[in-house]
């Protein structure tokens, strides 16, 4: 098991420059050599919060996340991993690289995890009252609410970066303006970027069966053919579906792995075949997917405690 440091995320940061430019306030942060290194940049204007991480802890972090204010929160992690634990979900979400949480922050009191040397690199944008209330957002809280209730998550909707949404970040990062020049901009842009959420919200919405009839294709798939051994990428790809969302999406449906599952029935088939068939344990080696049968040997004692022969020879009926 990794070992985890509990501590403040503000105390890994140190004080470079703060700043107030027509109205749009600034601070700028580095992390303390002690913790690790990287940089810390956010803006905060009119209930708009917008706050650009790139960096690297050199150790396991375990940071307090409880929300002051709520709000409305769309984090884009361009690189690197991290692990949420939101108090209310039942179990730990990972926000991957390539992928954009937006979330109801309120409800995503709990922590947040870093893990060490893995580089991060992060936008994170709140919106608070005010902005929400000048651009007439209010509904977005109910359809991130509504699409939470169905997928039994917390608060939290996922989906993987696009190439619009890469654009804006692009453009984000690469930003050098200044004054009430940077305020129009930075308020267009989050407000686009929140748009396409909206829409791929509803297109995952729209989705969602789909997507568990092309789950249960996989299934059927390994099932089916067990003498293949099946990588995830060419399943994906037979089913159209990118590999770390059919990973993902796998084990939240069916609370296993894809190789969990592939190792389960391989064994309950060779069971079967040990039981009530006269095939000699290669032939069901084969069978089952193992071209080698001593690794088939294996395998099934690590599943049964017992080897093929020793099973057929105890379990059969005479």
């Amino acid at each position: 098991m990794m070992r985890k440091t509990k501590i403040a995320f503000n105390s890994t940061l140190q004080e470079e420059k703060i700043y107030n430019n027509c109205g749009i306030f600034s601070k700028h942060y580095s992390i303390n050599k002690k913790y690790g290194k990287g940089t810390l940049v956010n803006h905060s204007f009119d209930g708009l919060y917008i706050e650009y991480f790139h960096g690297t802890f050199n150790n396991n972090y375990i940071f307090d996340y409880s929300p002051l204010v709520n709000g409305l929160e769309v984090s884009v992690l361009i690189k690197g991993s991290k692990i949420i634990n939101c108090k209310h979900a039942v179990e730990d979400i990972v926000h991957e690289e390539q992928e954009t949480i937006l979330s109801i922050s309120k409800n995503l009191n709990g922590h947040i995890k870093y893990y060490k040397d893995i580089a991060v690199k992060e936008v994170k944008i709140k919106l608070f009252y005010e902005f929400i209330k000048k651009h007439q957002l209010n509904a977005l809280f109910s359809k991130v609410h509504e699409y939470s209730n169905k997928n039994n998550i917390c608060d939290i909707f996922v989906v993987p970066i696009c190439d619009r949404t890469q654009n804006i970040l692009t453009e984000l990062l690469a930003d050098n303006r200044t004054g009430i020049l940077k305020r129009l901009f930075l308020e267009a842009k989050v407000l686009e970027l929140v748009s396409i959420q909206v829409e791929q919200q509803k297109k995952e919405s729209t989705n969602i069966e789909s997507l568990v009839k092309k789950l249960y294709t996989v299934k059927s798939i390994i099932s089916s053919n067990l003498n293949e051994q099946y990588s995830i990428k060419s399943l994906s790809k037979k089913v159209l579906l990118n590999d770390t969302i059919l990973k993902k999406e796998f084990k939240r449906v069916f609370n296993t792995t894809i190789s969990e599952f592939s190792f389960s029935v391989r064994m309950n088939k060779a069971k079967d075949l040990l039981l009530h068939t006269n095939k000699p344990i290669y032939e069901i080696s084969d069978i089952v997917g193992y071209k080698n049968p001593t690794h088939f040997s294996a395998a099934f004692k690590k599943n049964s405690r017992l080897t093929p022969k020793q099973f057929r020879n105890t379990y059969c009926e005479v």
